[in-house]
């Protein structure tokens, strides 16, 4: 059997970097032990998951364990990819976890870790610049890596499928047709990560 040589290829080493990023970006938080790429056991899986940045440390004198994953996509991060996070971090038994992106997220994943708030494990989200030498940035899955634009201006990538080339009818079904269209108020988010980890307001961090 042939083992696999590490990819090289751009888009991996720009994965990494992004990873980097995190870790920096984690560091800076607070008093914690990060370590980033590990693998620990899932409780309720029996299987070694990896996670890109772990930090523990304690919050009101109880220890809390906090997973960052790092999200390098072409687009706009959308709901499934927030539970994929929940499923992750309720497995490794974390009390919190945060996703990081350069390219934003859906209003769909922005709403879902904001109800999270209300559980025993919540969810952050962060969009982090993602620095690269040259141009084109290129993310792992091949797709160039836009400039970080005006988040709420950004129409949610599923639904210009449903409606292409129709702007108006895009943003008839975001906010101007009324009853069940109309989507509920999200609690207001705070870039304070004390604050999320206490859980007084959902994060929502944009650097």
């Amino acid at each position: 059997m042939s083992v696999k040589q590490r990819d090289k290829s751009p888009g991996k080493e720009f994965w990494r970097k992004f990873e980097e990023e995190v870790e920096r970006f984690v560091r800076k938080l607070g008093n914690a032990t990060v370590q980033r790429d590990v693998r620990i056991p899932g409780q309720l899986s029996g299987r070694l998951r990896q996670i890109d940045v772990l930090a523990t440390g304690k919050v009101a004198e109880l220890p809390v364990t906090v997973i960052f994953e790092a999200k390098c996509y072409g687009g706009s991060v959308q709901i499934g990819t927030i539970d994929e996070l929940v499923g992750k971090a309720l497995d490794v038994v974390a009390q919190h976890a945060v996703l990081c992106a350069p390219n934003g997220f859906s209003q769909g994943a922005r709403a879902r870790a904001a109800g999270t708030m209300t559980s025993p494990l919540q969810v952050g989200i962060a969009e982090l610049s993602a620095p690269w030498p040259g141009s084109p940035a290129q993310s792992a899955d091949g797709v160039s890596v836009r400039p970080r634009a005006d988040r709420l201006s950004r129409i949610p990538d599923e639904l210009s499928r449903q409606f292409p080339g129709d702007q108006d009818m895009v943003y008839s079904v975001l906010g101007r047709i009324p009853g069940d269209w109309a989507a509920p108020a999200a609690p207001a988010e705070t870039d304070d990560y004390d604050r999320f980890l206490r859980g007084e307001a959902p994060l929502f961090v944009s650097r």
